[in-house]
């Protein structure tokens, strides 16, 4: 899967977020009378909001580098995150729409109800900032946790207030909510792409075997390369590779690869311990041959 693939796949699984999400959201609006306060009902549709989008960013990785396992624990993992992130994220919403209303929009009667969306909207980009950080906290980077910030903060705003504005300007209707929440998912999942290309310090790219062409973000500051499940880019179905068999990581400015342990390992042809990368070496090890560069 190519970089600009993986972005794709990350805004479809996005849109997916919100589709999932709707019915869900639905169901608890027509039980809305149901409920012993408004704040009860706004907590569990943030809950739900975050449960679902945040299972959708925790599977992000394990989709990527194609490893099940990772995938369905980073899915566990993010919908666990979610269900507290939603919570909050409401939460701070309330907090700042009770300010917004009682103080900055009191004597501001033109602008009220552009404020009000304003405010409601970034209940919802709250959640979305919260999620968008599910693998950061996952994979204790503090490289992700920055693009989660990022991403979240510009995708969740924007997204957020834009599905305000759908429920706003079309009170009621389900295929608005629908619409929004969908452009919600879409928003949040392009600006977390786009920051974690622009805070990754380059990429791999497999040139044999079962995963050629299938390309990698270096974003974290430390990652291993193995067959192990567990590794940040597996390599799974290529012969004498290691379950760890080396790590890849930035020290001091420059990107290093070095062997684990006694584990085989060349970069350009010449066995190394410890190599310093430049764009375009190739780093063999096992059957597996990939190369270092900067792929859009």
């Amino acid at each position: 899967m190519s970089l600009m693939m993986k972005r794709l796949v990350m805004m479809l699984l996005g849109v997916a977020g919100g589709v999932v999400v709707w019915p869900l959201l639905l169901l608890v609006e027509s039980l809305q009378t149901t409920f012993s306060s408004y704040l009860v009902f706004s907590l569990l549709e943030g809950m739900l909001f975050g449960l679902v989008f945040g299972a959708v960013f925790g599977s992000f990785e394990g989709i990527v580098v194609s490893s099940r396992r990772k995938g369905l624990l980073g899915l566990l993992w993010g919908a666990i995150f979610g269900l507290s992130s939603g919570a909050l994220g409401i939460l701070l919403g309330q907090q700042v729409l009770f300010v917004v209303a009682e103080g900055v929009l009191s004597g501001w009667e033109r602008g009220r109800e552009a404020g009000l969306m304003f405010a409601s909207g970034l209940g919802w980009g709250f959640i979305g900032l919260l999620v968008a950080l599910t693998e950061g906290f996952r994979s204790r980077s503090l490289r992700k946790l920055g693009v989660g910030i990022a991403g979240g903060l510009a995708g969740g705003l924007v997204g957020g207030i834009a599905l305000q504005a759908f429920k706003l300007s079309f009170p009621g209707s389900p295929w608005a909510l629908l619409g929004g929440l969908v452009l919600f998912g879409l928003l949040l999942s392009f600006f977390y792409a786009f920051f974690e290309n622009r805070f990754s310090w380059g990429a791999l790219k497999v040139l044999t075997g079962p995963l050629k062409n299938k390309e990698y973000h270096l974003v974290k500051a430390k990652m291993s390369l193995g067959s192990d499940p567990k590794c940040d880019i597996v390599l799974r179905g290529y012969g004498e590779v290691r379950p760890v068999h080396a790590w890849i990581m930035m020290r001091k400015g420059k990107v290093v690869i070095r062997r684990e342990g006694d584990a085989s390992l060349r970069v350009n042809d010449r066995t190394v311990e410890e190599a310093q990368l430049r764009r375009e070496d190739v780093i063999a090890f096992g059957k597996a041959k990939l190369i270092y560069g900067i792929f859009v």
